[in-house]
């Protein structure tokens, strides 16, 4: 099972949340391609709780006995859907700020973009949750869950460094440990929102303070004067 297990995931989605118009543009030929297609629309639409492995051959168009012979359970079809909506999110968002070349215009697009996108698809969000429910009683997806939460990390750390390389001063917080916690606060801020039935924005807004306000740091430590109205006015633009 591990080494089937194993094999599946190399042929994951390339695609974090998308319709499937969009899958269809980067998903994999045949069957297999198919069955995750369909089982990304039914997740979607009912929630993996409410989603039977009959659902997903329905919407697929094909025998339920299929299924089985790519993926063993329905938590092994969610890792695979997860896997390639947050491959897709993650890609979405490098492309937002790609050619935004301002630090401090990147860190507002970066946080404008996941507030968008949590408000937007709020499925994915959803469906990761069920997911890392499932991963902690399953020592197996448990473990393919950090994958996908170090590659997560990594996506940010590698924006902390491009910025914090172009303010006067170096951050006080290893960029390694402020990613994991830029990380843990983004998912956490869908997960409020899913709770409490609110709009998630306010709480990005509060985070892009927190962000800048480490720019305001760096330009203390290096003692020059922080860019005081160029935050103000950032802060305003976007809130």
């Amino acid at each position: 099972m591990i080494a089937r297990y194993a094999m599946a995931q190399q042929q994951t989605l390339p695609g974090r949340g998308e319709s499937n118009a969009s899958l269809e543009k980067g998903a994999e030929p045949g069957r297999r391609g198919q069955i995750v297609m369909a089982a990304t629309a039914v997740l979607a639409r009912q929630g993996y709780g409410e989603t039977s492995l009959k659902d997903v051959a329905r919407e697929a168009g094909v025998a339920p006995g299929l299924l089985h012979y790519y993926f063993e359970s329905k938590h092994e079809l969610l890792l695979e859907v997860v896997s390639g909506m947050e491959r897709e999110m993650s890609a979405d968002w490098q492309s937002a700020v790609a050619d935004i070349d301002d630090p401090l215009e990147r860190i507002v697009a970066a946080l404008d973009h996941a507030a968008a996108r949590c408000s937007e698809r709020p499925e994915f969000f959803r469906l990761l949750f069920d997911l890392y429910n499932l991963a902690l009683s399953s020592p197996a997806l448990r473990v393919r869950c950090a994958e996908m939460w170090q590659r997560f990390i990594d996506d940010i750390e590698g924006e902390i460094r491009r910025v914090l390389g172009r303010l006067p001063a170096y951050a006080v917080v290893p960029p390694r440990d402020l990613a994991g916690a830029v990380a843990g606060a983004i998912d956490g801020i869908a997960l409020s929102g899913l709770v409490m039935q609110h709009s998630p924005r306010e709480l990005y807004h509060a985070l892009k303070v927190l962000l800048l306000s480490l720019v305001v740091t760096a330009y203390v430590t290096a003692g020059q004067e922080p860019p005081v109205a160029r935050l103000r006015e950032l802060l305003v633009r976007s809130g």
